[in-house]
């Protein structure tokens, strides 16, 4: 058997949970982070919660990362650490938020632009400055795993970095701030959350802490993504989500797949995330589970269906339930459409995570299925 690694943040969990930054940053030597959030996240009042925490610290603000983040924000990022002086990176927000942090992070320590390790994954990123995440959405994963996504511009597909320099040295879990968040963006999210998971459990890298860990966050998440839905202001199910979450972050550390493969692909036309990486396993994960018996059943049963069931129409009928949509088609894509996206989607590299990738004629044969879906 090969030597398997986990490796995670020091991580602290629970309502309240801000109110120990103060400590675990003296606990890290840092003095000054430089907070990495967005303008959505300034709007809800959500920073005032973080200066509250931070109070006595001294720290910059950069509030400049947009919905679908690009390489600009992180230019712009960069040089407000350079001139505030700070010693850490803190994102405080969504997974755009804290992918950007953890891109800043990269590029203040080795003098180098994102472009250069994003574009070229095959660079080995040698060092960042210390990266302190905290989510207000309970999805990314970003929190407990080793990447971060980037956009070049606002029409490109996503590209990213994976390096263990850009994982969190701490990330704090407080349910209550993701309690305010828009039903939508709760929906999204979470399917996200659930869509790591899936396929990180499904990666022929086999790490087993991490296939276990895998399971329980798709057991919770399942059943406290429709409690949230319900009940925004549950805050215990809002702490089994981050909980998800951070299972799908570590689940991530394994790889992903075909479905992520198909998200990343259609992720230059400016749609959630989420959205794309669940119709992603709508599409793919039946026919990657053909010849995954044994996987197939603990799947399922973590969902909570019949082993006889099919995950996909599981994963469907859940996003239906929290609103989202199901199909391309429903987001605007059509038949002459299905070449191309087959193409890219089987020349994506994350096909390299999957125990049988699928060839191109198995993803164009999927994804006109998809596209048959009825929302």
């Amino acid at each position: 058997m090969n030597q398997a690694v986990l490796q995670l943040p020091r991580t602290v969990f629970g309502e309240g949970a801000l109110a120990v930054l103060r400590k675990e940053l003296r606990l890290l030597g840092l003095a000054r982070p430089l907070v990495v959030t967005d303008r959505g996240i300034v709007a809800a009042g959500l920073l005032e919660r973080l200066a509250a925490a931070l109070d006595g610290v001294d720290h910059a603000i950069f509030d400049g990362v947009t919905e679908n983040n690009v390489f600009g924000d992180v230019d712009a990022g960069a040089v407000a650490y350079q001139a505030s002086a700070c010693d850490c990176v803190l994102g405080f927000g969504g997974g755009s938020v804290l992918d950007t942090a953890k891109c800043i992070a990269v590029v203040v320590a080795t003098g180098e632009n994102i472009a250069s390790f994003a574009l070229h994954p095959e660079r080995e990123i040698g060092c960042a400055v210390p990266i302190i995440a905290i989510p207000t959405t309970a999805g990314t994963g970003s929190d407990a795993d080793i990447y971060a996504g980037i956009h070049p511009d606002s029409k490109s597909a996503g590209v990213g970095i994976a390096s263990y320099q850009v994982m969190p040295k701490l990330t704090v879990l407080a349910p209550e701030l993701t309690s305010t968040l828009p039903p939508r963006i709760t929906a999204a999210t979470g399917i996200d959350a659930l869509s790591h998971c899936v396929e990180g459990f499904l990666s022929k890298d086999d790490v087993p802490f991490a296939k276990l860990i895998a399971l329980d966050g798709l057991r919770r998440g399942v059943s406290a993504l429709r409690t949230v839905m319900k009940d925004p202001g549950d805050l215990v199910a809002r702490s089994e989500m981050l909980l998800a979450s951070y299972a799908g972050g570590i689940a991530m550390s394994m790889g992903t797949g075909p479905a992520h493969a198909l998200a990343l692909t259609c992720s230059d036309q400016g749609f959630p995330h989420g959205i794309l990486s669940g119709i992603g396993v709508v599409v793919t994960v039946d026919q990657v589970l053909e010849k995954r018996r044994g996987d197939k059943c603990l799947l399922c049963a973590a969902f909570g269906i019949n082993p006889d069931d099919s995950l996909g129409d599981a994963f469907a009928g859940l996003m239906k339930e929290v609103g989202l949509p199901i199909s391309l088609a429903a987001l605007g894509y059509r038949s002459e459409d299905v070449p191309g996206l087959a193409s890219a989607a089987h020349a994506h590299f994350l096909n390299g995570f999957a125990h049988y990738p699928p060839s191109r004629d198995d993803y164009e044969r999927m994804l006109y299925s998809s596209l048959a879906l009825v929302d």
